[in-house]
Protein backbone atom coordinates (compact mmCIF):
# COMPACT_ATOMS: atom_id res chain seq x y z
CA UNK A 1 0.00 0.00 0.00
CA UNK A 2 0.98 3.44 -0.39
CA UNK A 3 3.11 6.39 1.26
CA UNK A 4 1.78 9.80 -0.21
CA UNK A 5 2.57 13.37 0.73
CA UNK A 6 -0.23 15.08 2.33
CA UNK A 7 0.35 18.45 4.74
CA UNK A 8 3.70 18.41 3.77
CA UNK A 9 4.11 14.71 5.86
CA UNK A 10 4.54 11.64 3.90
CA UNK A 11 1.47 9.75 5.17
CA UNK A 12 1.23 5.90 4.83
CA UNK A 13 -2.64 4.36 4.24
CA UNK A 14 -4.33 1.15 3.42
CA UNK A 15 -7.48 0.64 1.77
CA UNK A 16 -9.82 -2.50 2.20
CA UNK A 17 -13.10 -3.42 0.62
CA UNK A 18 -15.53 -1.66 -1.58
CA UNK A 19 -19.04 0.80 -0.81
CA UNK A 20 -19.21 4.06 1.47
CA UNK A 21 -15.93 4.91 2.50
CA UNK A 22 -15.53 4.38 6.58
CA UNK A 23 -12.01 6.15 8.00
CA UNK A 24 -10.88 4.34 10.75
CA UNK A 25 -8.66 6.31 13.28
CA UNK A 26 -5.98 4.71 16.04
CA UNK A 27 -5.40 6.52 19.44
CA UNK A 28 -2.48 8.00 21.17
CA UNK A 29 0.78 5.81 20.49
CA UNK A 30 -1.44 3.30 17.74
CA UNK A 31 -0.95 2.37 13.98
CA UNK A 32 -3.42 1.24 11.38
CA UNK A 33 -2.15 -2.36 12.71
CA UNK A 34 -4.65 -1.16 15.66
CA UNK A 35 -7.84 -2.39 13.41
CA UNK A 36 -6.31 -5.30 11.84
CA UNK A 37 -9.21 -7.33 14.09
CA UNK A 38 -12.10 -4.91 13.01
CA UNK A 39 -11.22 -4.89 8.83
CA UNK A 40 -12.80 -8.11 8.15
CA UNK A 41 -16.29 -7.31 10.10
CA UNK A 42 -16.14 -3.49 8.71
CA UNK A 43 -14.60 -4.12 5.09
CA UNK A 44 -17.74 -6.40 4.44
CA UNK A 45 -19.87 -3.14 3.75
CA UNK A 46 -17.60 -0.34 3.52
CA UNK A 47 -14.53 0.41 1.69
CA UNK A 48 -12.34 0.56 5.59
CA UNK A 49 -9.63 3.72 5.09
CA UNK A 50 -6.76 3.02 7.83
CA UNK A 51 -3.78 5.01 7.86
CA UNK A 52 -0.95 5.99 10.27
CA UNK A 53 -1.61 9.38 12.11
CA UNK A 54 1.39 11.80 12.24
CA UNK A 55 4.09 10.34 14.38
CA UNK A 56 3.48 6.40 14.22
CA UNK A 57 4.09 3.52 12.30
CA UNK A 58 5.12 4.22 8.40
CA UNK A 59 4.17 8.17 8.83
CA UNK A 60 6.58 10.17 8.97
CA UNK A 61 7.19 12.05 12.45
CA UNK A 62 8.46 15.21 12.54
CA UNK A 63 10.12 16.54 15.73
CA UNK A 64 7.83 19.80 15.77
CA UNK A 65 4.62 20.40 18.12
CA UNK A 66 1.48 18.32 16.94
CA UNK A 67 -2.13 19.57 17.67
CA UNK A 68 -5.63 18.27 17.24
CA UNK A 69 -5.98 21.01 14.47
CA UNK A 70 -3.02 19.50 13.03
CA UNK A 71 -4.08 15.89 12.97
CA UNK A 72 -7.60 16.46 11.24
CA UNK A 73 -5.62 18.86 8.34
CA UNK A 74 -3.36 15.77 7.76
CA UNK A 75 -6.77 13.14 7.01
CA UNK A 76 -8.46 16.01 5.30
CA UNK A 77 -5.37 16.18 3.02
CA UNK A 78 -5.49 12.40 2.85
CA UNK A 79 -9.21 12.40 1.33
CA UNK A 80 -8.06 15.00 -1.34
CA UNK A 81 -5.18 12.93 -2.34
CA UNK A 82 -8.00 9.70 -2.69
CA UNK A 83 -10.86 11.80 -4.57
CA UNK A 84 -12.96 11.17 -1.46
CA UNK A 85 -15.39 14.08 -0.74
CA UNK A 86 -17.20 12.81 2.67
CA UNK A 87 -17.07 9.35 4.86
CA UNK A 88 -17.64 7.62 7.63
CA UNK A 89 -15.25 8.52 10.31
CA UNK A 90 -14.49 6.53 13.51
CA UNK A 91 -11.91 7.64 15.98
CA UNK A 92 -10.65 5.57 19.29
CA UNK A 93 -9.29 7.38 22.00
CA UNK A 94 -7.04 10.43 20.59
CA UNK A 95 -8.18 9.20 17.18
CA UNK A 96 -11.44 10.38 19.13
CA UNK A 97 -10.29 13.51 19.71
CA UNK A 98 -8.78 13.86 15.68
CA UNK A 99 -12.86 12.38 14.60
CA UNK A 100 -13.99 15.06 17.02
CA UNK A 101 -11.93 18.07 15.59
CA UNK A 102 -12.51 16.73 11.58
CA UNK A 103 -16.19 17.01 11.74
CA UNK A 104 -15.88 20.58 14.07
CA UNK A 105 -13.59 22.09 11.29
CA UNK A 106 -14.89 19.74 8.16
CA UNK A 107 -18.71 18.91 8.76
CA UNK A 108 -19.10 18.94 4.82
CA UNK A 109 -16.82 16.07 4.89
CA UNK A 110 -18.10 13.51 7.34
CA UNK A 111 -21.08 11.29 6.87
CA UNK A 112 -21.56 10.00 10.24
CA UNK A 113 -19.11 10.39 13.09
CA UNK A 114 -17.99 7.35 15.77
CA UNK A 115 -16.15 8.27 18.73
CA UNK A 116 -15.15 5.43 20.68
CA UNK A 117 -13.42 5.51 24.34
CA UNK A 118 -12.83 9.19 24.10
CA UNK A 119 -13.47 12.61 25.40
CA UNK A 120 -13.86 16.16 24.99
CA UNK A 121 -11.43 16.98 27.09
CA UNK A 122 -9.06 14.36 29.17
CA UNK A 123 -9.76 14.00 32.46
CA UNK A 124 -7.76 14.18 35.41
CA UNK A 125 -7.10 10.38 36.28
CA UNK A 126 -6.00 10.13 32.76
CA UNK A 127 -3.80 13.11 32.81
CA UNK A 128 -2.18 12.18 35.87
CA UNK A 129 -1.25 8.73 34.65
CA UNK A 130 0.22 10.21 31.47
CA UNK A 131 2.20 12.32 32.85
CA UNK A 132 3.78 9.80 35.14
CA UNK A 133 3.92 7.79 31.82
CA UNK A 134 5.45 10.60 30.36
CA UNK A 135 8.34 11.43 33.35
CA UNK A 136 9.18 7.20 33.36
CA UNK A 137 9.70 7.02 29.22
CA UNK A 138 12.15 10.40 29.70
CA UNK A 139 13.82 8.58 32.60
CA UNK A 140 15.21 5.83 30.15
CA UNK A 141 12.44 3.19 30.22
CA UNK A 142 12.45 1.11 27.28
CA UNK A 143 9.62 0.63 24.90
CA UNK A 144 8.96 -2.53 26.15
CA UNK A 145 8.69 -1.55 30.12
CA UNK A 146 6.54 1.64 28.59
CA UNK A 147 3.77 -0.98 27.39
CA UNK A 148 4.48 -3.18 30.12
CA UNK A 149 3.31 -0.06 32.74
CA UNK A 150 -0.07 1.43 30.50
CA UNK A 151 -1.16 -2.38 29.06
CA UNK A 152 -2.95 -3.14 32.91
CA UNK A 153 -5.08 0.41 32.73
CA UNK A 154 -6.15 -0.57 28.98
CA UNK A 155 -8.04 -3.77 30.16
CA UNK A 156 -11.16 -4.33 32.39
CA UNK A 157 -9.90 -6.43 35.44
CA UNK A 158 -12.01 -9.19 34.06
CA UNK A 159 -10.51 -9.31 31.41
CA UNK A 160 -6.99 -9.53 32.34
CA UNK A 161 -7.81 -12.38 34.82
CA UNK A 162 -8.81 -14.51 32.47
CA UNK A 163 -5.48 -16.47 30.87
CA UNK A 164 -6.37 -17.12 27.53
CA UNK A 165 -6.02 -12.78 27.03
CA UNK A 166 -2.68 -13.32 28.55
CA UNK A 167 -1.08 -12.59 24.57
CA UNK A 168 -2.77 -8.96 25.10
CA UNK A 169 0.22 -8.04 27.59
CA UNK A 170 2.75 -9.71 25.44
CA UNK A 171 5.21 -6.92 24.29
CA UNK A 172 6.18 -7.52 20.15
CA UNK A 173 9.90 -7.12 20.48
CA UNK A 174 10.08 -7.03 16.67
CA UNK A 175 7.95 -4.44 15.85
CA UNK A 176 10.15 -2.65 13.05
CA UNK A 177 7.63 0.18 13.33
CA UNK A 178 8.55 1.19 17.28
CA UNK A 179 7.18 4.47 17.89
CA UNK A 180 10.00 6.97 18.94
CA UNK A 181 9.72 8.71 22.22
CA UNK A 182 9.47 12.31 20.96
CA UNK A 183 6.61 11.37 18.75
CA UNK A 184 4.56 9.71 21.33
CA UNK A 185 5.25 12.65 23.41
CA UNK A 186 4.23 14.99 20.83
CA UNK A 187 0.82 12.96 20.47
CA UNK A 188 0.72 12.98 24.12
CA UNK A 189 1.04 17.06 24.67
CA UNK A 190 -1.44 17.07 21.67
CA UNK A 191 -3.98 15.11 23.62
CA UNK A 192 -3.43 16.93 26.62
CA UNK A 193 -4.22 20.09 25.60
CA UNK A 194 -7.22 18.96 23.17
CA UNK A 195 -10.77 20.47 24.63
CA UNK A 196 -13.74 20.63 22.11
CA UNK A 197 -16.36 20.66 25.33
CA UNK A 198 -17.26 24.66 23.78
CA UNK A 199 -17.91 23.65 20.16
CA UNK A 200 -19.61 20.27 20.63
CA UNK A 201 -22.97 21.58 19.92
CA UNK A 202 -21.56 22.86 16.69
CA UNK A 203 -21.57 19.08 15.70
CA UNK A 204 -24.81 18.05 13.52
CA UNK A 205 -24.53 14.84 11.77
CA UNK A 206 -25.57 11.56 13.39
CA UNK A 207 -23.27 10.85 15.58
CA UNK A 208 -22.25 7.41 17.89
CA UNK A 209 -20.72 7.52 21.01
CA UNK A 210 -19.32 4.22 22.37
CA UNK A 211 -17.83 3.62 25.87
CA UNK A 212 -16.62 1.17 28.17
CA UNK A 213 -18.22 1.06 31.59
CA UNK A 214 -14.64 -0.10 33.33
CA UNK A 215 -12.66 2.13 31.35
CA UNK A 216 -10.33 4.33 33.24
CA UNK A 217 -8.67 6.36 30.88
CA UNK A 218 -12.25 7.62 28.88
CA UNK A 219 -14.68 7.35 31.50
CA UNK A 220 -18.26 6.42 31.42
CA UNK A 221 -18.68 10.56 31.78
CA UNK A 222 -17.18 11.31 29.19
CA UNK A 223 -18.76 9.55 26.85
CA UNK A 224 -22.34 10.63 28.86
CA UNK A 225 -20.88 14.40 28.08
CA UNK A 226 -20.42 13.73 24.55
CA UNK A 227 -23.90 12.62 23.80
CA UNK A 228 -25.67 15.28 26.09
CA UNK A 229 -23.54 18.06 24.25
CA UNK A 230 -23.82 16.74 20.74
CA UNK A 231 -27.08 16.95 18.93
CA UNK A 232 -27.70 14.22 17.03
CA UNK A 233 -25.54 11.90 19.31
CA UNK A 234 -26.35 8.19 20.26
CA UNK A 235 -24.90 6.44 23.09
CA UNK A 236 -23.69 2.56 23.58
CA UNK A 237 -22.48 1.56 27.00
CA UNK A 238 -20.18 -1.68 26.87
CA UNK A 239 -20.99 -2.24 30.42
CA UNK A 240 -18.38 -4.93 31.59
CA UNK A 241 -15.45 -3.20 29.36
CA UNK A 242 -11.97 -1.37 29.86
CA UNK A 243 -10.70 1.06 27.13
CA UNK A 244 -9.81 -1.51 24.45
CA UNK A 245 -13.49 -2.29 23.38
CA UNK A 246 -12.97 -3.49 20.37
CA UNK A 247 -10.63 -6.13 21.86
CA UNK A 248 -12.87 -7.00 24.60
CA UNK A 249 -16.10 -7.53 23.15
CA UNK A 250 -15.62 -7.05 19.50
CA UNK A 251 -18.84 -8.59 18.35
CA UNK A 252 -20.95 -5.63 20.55
CA UNK A 253 -18.10 -3.21 18.92
CA UNK A 254 -18.50 -4.16 15.68
CA UNK A 255 -22.72 -4.98 15.40
CA UNK A 256 -23.35 -1.51 17.06
CA UNK A 257 -21.68 0.26 14.47
CA UNK A 258 -22.45 -1.39 11.71
CA UNK A 259 -26.10 -1.12 12.95
CA UNK A 260 -25.72 2.83 13.16
CA UNK A 261 -24.02 3.40 9.86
Amino acid sequence: MPTVICNRISLYYEIYGEGPTLVLISGLGGDRTFWQSSIESLSSRFQVVVFDTRGSGKTEAPASDYSMELFADDLAALLDVLNIQKANVLGFSMGGNIALTFALNYPERVEKLIVASSFAEMNQQARLFLDAVLSVYEGGASAKQMFQLIAPWLFSASFLSDPDHAAYLMYDEEDPEEQPLYAWKNQYLAQQAFNAVSRLHEIKVPTLIISGGMDRLAHPEDSILLANKIEHAVLHNISKSGHLINYEHPDEFHRCILEFL
